[in-house]
């Protein structure tokens, strides 16, 4: 079977060394989605890769194709942006490098999805610009968008079930299910969350694009925030979908705490 040229936008996503010289990429491709590719020589002093490969780097790639090859090859990368600066803090580069990790694993190669591609290209570079308070919210934002492009938004302000309005102090939130329950259907269905804390979720959501001016700052009730969207995109994406970026960030935050 004859060999396809691709040339595409690209979103670096992961590189692993290959032997003494080379190295093994896997983009996330505007055009045909997740590819795995060896760039040979890449790691030579001298190498016409340049410094394309970085992570969370956008670049023009031109890949050889074969359908039949699970490892394609990658003949030209041009960066078009360079990474974003996430140097200003740890939890930028951990929530950044978990972007790239949640798109690495919760696709297969060769699905196409323009707007997961927006979707990633738009946070690694706003995690570099919101104000402190903001970064986990847009994290969080990534994570609903990113499930919406893929195919399974949660429902946040109906009941899944009985399709009530969520009301009250509390609701419980179902991955299985797909999204918030009520009072009454909730009990023994899924995890219990402050209604404060779905509807935040909600306005979330709801936002077509996120701003400096639009995104709100993280409430107090991080932790269910957190372990509910995890579990969400966890039961989607199998075992595999742990991130370990955001494991080292739980890392971070438990020991820095005071003994």
């Amino acid at each position: 079977m004859p060999r396809t040229i691709v040339k595409t936008h690209a979103i670096v996503l992961h590189t692993m060394r290959m032997g003494e010289t080379s190295s093994l990429v896997t983009l996330y491709a505007q055009e045909c989605g997740k590819l795995k590719a060896m760039a040979r020589g890449a790691r030579k002093p001298k190498s016409r890769f340049g410094a394309a490969l970085g992570l969370m780097t956008e670049v023009q790639a031109v890949c050889y194709v074969k359908e039949t090859r699970d490892l394609q090859t990658l003949s030209e990368c041009t960066l078009l942006k360079p990474a974003p600066d996430l140097s200003q803090s740890l939890e930028r580069l951990s929530f950044g490098s978990a972007a790239c990790e949640l798109v690495d694993r919760l696709t297969i190669e060769g699905e196409n999805n323009p707007r997961l591609y927006q979707c990633l290209s738009g946070v690694l570079h706003g995690l570099a610009e919101v104000e402190p308070e903001q970064v986990e919210s847009l994290f969080w934002y990534f994570q609903l968008r990113a499930a919406a492009a893929l195919g399974y938004r949660p429902e946040l302000r109906q009941c899944i079930t009985c399709q009530r309005e969520l009301v009250g102090p509390s609701s419980w939130f179902s991955a299985a299910l797909g999204g918030g329950l009520c009072s009454v259907c909730g009990p023994g269905n899924g995890v219990r969350l402050a209604q404060r804390s779905l509807r935040f979720l909600a306005v979330l959501q709801g936002l077509r694009t996120y701003s400096k001016e639009a995104l709100p700052q993280a409430p107090a009730q991080r932790g269910e925030i957190r372990m509910a969207l995890r579990g969400f995109l966890e039961y989607h994406g199998g075992e595999h979908s742990r991130l370990r970026s955001l494991d080292f960030l739980d890392g971070l935050n438990r020991a820095a705490l005071p003994a």
